[in-house]
């Protein structure tokens, strides 16, 4: 089974050994099996390394934006990050985050900022499952699944490679990477790099540094292992958001519009610090005719750090957590189909402290007097074990079912290092005494293929997913909220769709969707305490197309259009949901002159469209934003490599996030017209 796999995954590299786009990519994601995209039951989206080389990835959004109804933009951290996937844009906990097929948090402690956490900017290759995930994934796995691949497969003689590149704002980045086979048994590659920027706004310098190792070892005809190791670390400035449209339109430098920004600014520290350390190894064993076992247990280290400058009284964050996980997965696979059978379990030590570190009295409505301490001291022991098993059954040639299920068991056993059910001297955080709480979910899964030919796939899948409450949601509870009982959000994913393949030079996916989530987990907006609420619907359609028009010319267009609505809300009825653009678009022209060998040239041009700026439609709509990119890399020979690219080209003044709360407006700027240079040495 796994020389077939192998022998498939050559064949479709040589046949587009000379493409940006593949224009018949697998995927690893859905199954935990490299399969052709085509062939699966559902939308997943990936890109791989020859388009992410010439992206010169630098935000999140540079490796993910320009998938077909995946939109992320960058927060005022920087590299933090907010996502939309078949949801308006949003920091909820609706999106399962991984590395190379392991999670990257904990369900139960999500950060938003969780790709923060992979190594992105070194990333060898990116998948995304949209909707529900399969029978694999659970907790969190809502809207989708974001699979970040790290160190790609050892090479077979010694590489060498120093990177360089510069731009714009004082950004500056250096990498290394190094790999070789050491024996017939053994190979390896190692990647560092370090980045630095100014920024473009005050008060937005970010450093970053990200490592990975792989280890591939051959114990003997039926045993080998993975060894892979990610670390990543961030410190990121925090700007604000500008309340008056105007520091937009004028391409405004500031930091803020705000007084109480740069009041914030004089009494503590404003950063974004990202730490992440995860060690894993994957052993596969093939003892067995047509089965393929492997067991993944790694160890994993989060830390989270931040100022609230959303809350008037400036609290600091510090959330650590120390985890210990185990993916066991069983592959048996025969004519007939395969099943895909296992189990994960995590078990996460967490420790949070919210601090009040100086005096304070705010100001505005409703203002408090708040004394330096601890606002929350807890503990959190998370223990989570999910069985599951995923068939693909093969009725006839053409007629493929592919029917799930997974239960997922999750604990939380809190400890409360306060005085059990108090409050604070300003009585706004509620500190519960010390219990425990469970959840458990059955999630059922079923799919129908139709291949009505090799290269032509029709489908229809449902899938339920969930997401149990966050700790901060049960455990950092405001006074008035002290006896809430949240329950998970639930999901139901209906979805159709077609994938085509036109004579290995046109690809087409079309994937219309509709989504359901019951129990929602909403924010009171008066006490800021947090409550289960009613229903949401969510539906689209997505496209992508994908063409080799000439030896020289290739073409992607990525398209969808979505709304995403309250349902029966006995406040906002029906109303669309604020945040939630109705088209999204990226179009890339790729041109690579047969006069000059190794060059590669790509015009982008990405559209985010108009979107309500409250639930309750009283602030209008927000025009949304049209941008431009240019990028380019060439290989001047087997050594050396030249690239870089301009981003926003005709340099358009907007916001990346607009909206209405809190009795003000609010917009986060985009950046200004970049320009980056850089040059790859390879021996």
């Amino acid at each position: 089974m796994k020389r077939a796999i192998v022998t498939c995954c050559m064949s479709a590299s040589v046949l587009l050994a000379n493409s940006v786009i593949n224009l018949a990519p697998m995927s690893v994601t859905a199954t935990g099996v490299d399969e052709e995209v085509l062939e699966q039951p559902l939308s997943i989206a990936t890109k791989e390394k020859k388009e992410i080389e010439l992206d010169q990835v630098i935000f999140q959004k540079d490796l993910l934006n320009s998938l077909s109804g995946v939109r992320i933009e960058q927060t005022g951290s920087v590299i933090g990050h907010m996502t939309s996937i078949r949801m308006p844009i949003n920091t909820g906990p609706y999106y399962l985050f991984m590395q190379d097929g392991i999670p990257v948090q904990s369900s139960g402690f999500f950060n938003h900022n969780g790709l923060a956490y992979t190594t992105f900017q070194n990333a060898s290759s990116v998948e995304v499952l949209k909707g529900a995930g399969t029978a694999l994934y659970g907790s969190d796995a809502v809207a989708a699944v974001v699979n970040v691949k790290s160190a790609a497969k050892p090479s077979k003689t010694k590489e060498i490679t120093i990177k360089g590149m510069g731009g714009s704002y004082g950004y500056g980045s250096l990498g290394l990477g190094m790999s070789d086979t050491i024996d017939k048994d053994s190979a390896y590659r190692a990647d560092v790099s370090y980045m630095h920027s100014d920024g473009w706004r005050e008060h937005t310098r970010t450093d970053r540094a990200e490592a990975n190792l792989r280890y591939d070892h051959t114990i003997n005809d039926d045993n080998d292992v993975k060894v892979i190791f990610n670390f990543s670390k961030t410190e990121a400035q925090q700007a604000d958001s500008f309340n008056d449209y105007e520091n937009i339109k004028n391409g405004s430098t500031a930091a803020s519009d705000d007084p109480n920004y740069f009041t914030a600014l004089e009494k503590t520290d404003v950063t974004r610090k990202f730490d992440y350390t995860r060690l894993s190894a994957e052993f596969s064993n093939y003892t067995f005719n047509d089965m393929e076992i492997t067991f993944t247990p790694y160890v994993r280290y989060n830390r989270n750090r931040y100022v609230a400058t959303w809350e008037g009284n400036l609290p600091s964050n510090d959330n650590e957590l120390y985890t210990l996980g185990l993916l066991q997965r069983n592959t048996y696979e025969k004519g007939w189909g395969k099943i895909v059978f296992g189990f994960d379990t995590e078990y996460t030590q967490s420790s949070l402290k919210y601090n009040q570190d100086f005096d304070v009295t705010t100001t505005g409505w409703s203002p408090k007097t708040y004394t330096a301490g601890a606002l929350y001291d807890y503990d959190v022991n998370y223990f989570a074990f999910a069985p599951y098993v995923h068939i693909d059954y093969m009725i006839t040639k053409h007629l493929k079912l592919t029917p799930g299920l997974r239960y997922d068991y999750n604990r939380y056993d809190y400890t409360n290092n306060l005085a059990a059910d108090s409050t604070d001297s300003s009585n706004t955080y509620y500190r519960p005494a010390s219990r425990s709480d469970s959840y458990n979910h059955l999630s059922p899964k079923l799919a129908l293929s139709y291949l009505v030919q090799k290269d032509l796939n029709v489908y229809a899948r449902y899938a339920n997913g969930f997401r149990i409450p966050q700790a901060t949601r049960l455990y950092s509870v405001k006074v008035g909220y002290e006896n809430i009982d949240l329950q998970a959000e639930k999901s139901n994913t209906y979805e159709i769709g077609l994938k085509k393949s036109f004579s290995k030079k046109t690809s087409f996916d079309l994937a219309a969707y509709y989504m359901t989530i019951d129990d929602t987990i909403v924010r009171d907006s008066t006490t800021g305490g947090y409550r289960n609420g009613g229903s949401t619907i969510h539906q689209g359609i997505e496209v992508t197309l994908k063409s080799s028009i000439t030896k020289e010319v290739e073409a992607a267009v990525s398209y969808s259009y979505s709304k995403h609505t309250y349902d029966n809300d006995p406040i906002l009825h029906n109303n669309e949901m604020a945040a939630a653009p109705n088209t999204l678009a990226n179009v890339r022209l790729f041109y690579m002159p047969s006069y000059i060998h190794g060059m590669k040239l790509m015009a982008e041009w990405q559209h985010v469209g108009s979107y309500w700026m409250d639930d309750a439609h009283d602030a209008g709509r927000y025009d949304g934003y049209d941008i431009g990119n240019f990028k380019a890399d060439y290989s001047y020979s087997k050594y050396i490599k030249i690239f870089g690219k301009v981003t926003n080209i005709t340099d358009e003044k907007y916001a990346v996030s607009a909206r209405y709360a809190y009795h003000k407006e609010d917009y986060t700027p985009g950046d200004p017209r970049s320009f980056y240079a850089g040059l790859e040495y390879r021996w």
